[in-house]
């Protein structure tokens, strides 16, 4: 049974299914408060988890929430950060993320496959039943390593056999009893079939009767294809964290159009979300983030029930219709907006905005050689069948321009083009930026390759610089501090960031953790660590694209 059909299930069945869900037991000893749910929109992917809170703090116990077995170690600078997985008896995997240490046991494993490999990250793949694990054994303490924005916990629940992370409210319950809020609805213009264009948005406000309703009683557009869009949260109490909104339903003059939930979303579908959602900026001081009731070409079938004509709007008539969106959340809260709206002008299909040089079909390989320029886009990346325009100005301004630059990428596509005369000294230096992305080259003979994850604006740079290294404090300032029991260095890169360091403490290796958010390598003292006299350090920094720099430093304890 799942979330999908739990929404629609009569209340005797949710209270034995709130029975079912007790037998996890909670992951985490802090307040019950969850400030990200499962499915919320993140920068180029969908939260595959629940966040807890730990109200900025760190260490606080994490506990399995069944008996079963450590399945997975993972100890990285990015994403999880320090991480356990646990495989339970019932086919499903639970996932700790963020982690400030391990307990002992798996510490010392830990530790011991880091100074194996002489490199903080690691990952461990325990044979299964060797460590064992009952429910609500504490298994480490709460922090914020890797990719956190700040303390807390990151917690999944996924399918053993397919990886894919499921709903954890459909294993958790908890008490809410507050529907979804609708900010603002909107539309966007369908009438160029591979480039959805947003038009226009109405506020959501509460009337004299608290009813929440459109601003205006009535909406007239000037456009007869149209894609239905929606602003909002929801919240797990009043004045609670804003998460996302679960589910959502769209009905056309009674009829039901389009409906999505946020349930099961593969990993390989996480980019999907850049098509999902768009922050549409209004203004420069009014940016909505919009979700969209209409699907591309290609897209997860898995998250729609529902979706005629791929939930576009067809328009025949001049005439007044009713919409009506139905907002729910994993309690079967429910929220409903409704109005009516008109067209002015029945026009439909028309031509693409932009002439283009090519045609490419999302669901076949395509691949293009012109201009010393290679383009390489594997079948099912794009989301539409798109024309595409490039100008390759690399050889006289550096620069590459491949458009549309709101086509949305599933996956990686390469470009790659040969290298310019006056480049070609520091070919294996050259970098592509793109916003504020960095990409590192493959070089092939005379010719440099990129993996894109966009398309638009690219800049050819040289990255010669090495990585700059300090130490957070002097001497003098760790004399002060008698009860120090770390030291750290600051390290930073100007352009292709840090790939790989090594700290040597009197010419040997020593465990150092890299924090990329303050840009430093911590080395924590241990039994090894000699109690008084002069610490001679060592630490060799590499950036991406192989500029190495060492730091010699003695620190007298």
């Amino acid at each position: 049974m799942n979330l999908r059909s739990r929404v629609l299930l009569p209340l005797c069945w949710i209270i034995s299914l709130t029975a079912l869900a007790q037998n996890y037991s909670w992951p985490i000893d802090s307040p019950r408060v969850i400030t990200g749910n499962y499915g919320e929109i993140r920068p180029a992917h969908f939260h595959a988890g629940l966040d807890f809170s730990t109200n900025g703090k760190i260490n606080y116990p994490v506990y399995s929430i069944e008996d079963g077995y450590v399945s997975r170690i993972k100890v990285s600078t990015v994403g999880y950060g320090r991480s356990i997985y646990i495989t339970h008896p019932d086919g499903k995997v639970s996932v700790y993320g963020h982690l400030n240490t391990y307990i002992m046991g798996i510490d010392s494993i830990v530790k011991k496959e880091q100074y194996a490999r002489q490199n903080y990250e690691v990952e461990i793949f325990p044979k299964a039943q060797e460590i064992k694990i009952r429910k609500h054994e504490r298994i480490g303490m709460s922090g914020n390593s890797g990719a956190s924005t700040g303390p807390h916990l990151h917690f999944e629940i996924r399918d053993e056999k397919s990886e894919t992370p499921l709903n954890p409210l459909e294993y958790f319950t908890i008490s809410d009893t507050t529907p979804p809020t609708i900010t603002e609805v909107g539309f966007y213009n369908l009438a160029d079939t591979s480039s959805p264009k947003y038009y226009n948005s109405f506020r959501i406000e509460k009337n004299k009767k608290k009813q929440y309703v459109i601003k205006k009683d009535s909406v007239i557009l000037s456009q007869g294809i149209l894609g239905f869009a929606f602003s909002g949260f929801d919240q797990f109490e009043l004045n609670g964290n804003h998460n996302n909104i679960f589910s959502a339903k769209v009905y056309f003059d009674g009829r039901l159009i389009y409906s999505h939930t946020l349930d099961n979303i593969d990993f390989a579908d996480q980019r999907f979300v850049n098509e999902f959602s768009e922050l549409v900026e209004k203004t420069k001081s009014d940016q909505v983030l919009f979700q969209k009731c209409f699907v591309p070409t290609l897209h997860p079938p898995n998250l729609y029930a529902e979706c005629k004509n791929k939930g576009r709007i067809l328009l025949t008539d001049t005439n007044f219709h009713k919409l009506t969106l139905s907002a729910i959340d994993e309690n079967a809260n429910e929220r409903v907006i409704e109005f009516w709206f008109k067209t002015r002008h029945l026009n439909y299909y028309g031509k693409p905005a932009i002439k283009s040089d090519v045609y490419v079909n999302c669901t076949r390989d395509f691949m293009i050689s012109k201009n010393k320029l290679q383009i390489f886009i594997p079948a099912n990346t794009l989301f539409y069948s798109t024309g595409l325009i490039f100008e390759n100005t690399i050889e006289s301004t550096g620069k590459l321009i491949i458009l549309p630059t709101d086509a949305n990428l599933r996956t990686t596509s390469i470009v790659g083009f040969q290298v310019p005369q006056k480049y070609l000294r520091n070919k294996t230096k050259l970098v592509l930026k793109s916003g504020t992305s960095v990409l590192v080259p493959i070089n092939n003979n005379d010719s440099v390759f990129y993996s894109v994850k966009n398309l638009g604006w690219f800049l050819l740079d040289q990255d010669t610089v090495v990585p700059q290294i300090k130490t957070l404090i002097s001497q003098a300032q760790f004399k002060k501090n008698k009860k120090a029991d770390s030291f750290s260095f600051v390290v930073t890169d100007n352009l292709s960031g840090i790939r790989k360091y090594n700290l040597y403490l009197d010419d040997k290796w020593v465990l150092a953790e890299y924090d990329i958010k303050l840009d430093q390598i911590k080395y924590t003292f241990d039994k090894n660590t000699p109690k008084t006299g002069t610490l001679n350090f060592k630490l060799v920094v590499e950036d991406k694209v192989g500029n190495t720099n060492h730091f010699e430093f003695k620190l007298l304890r």
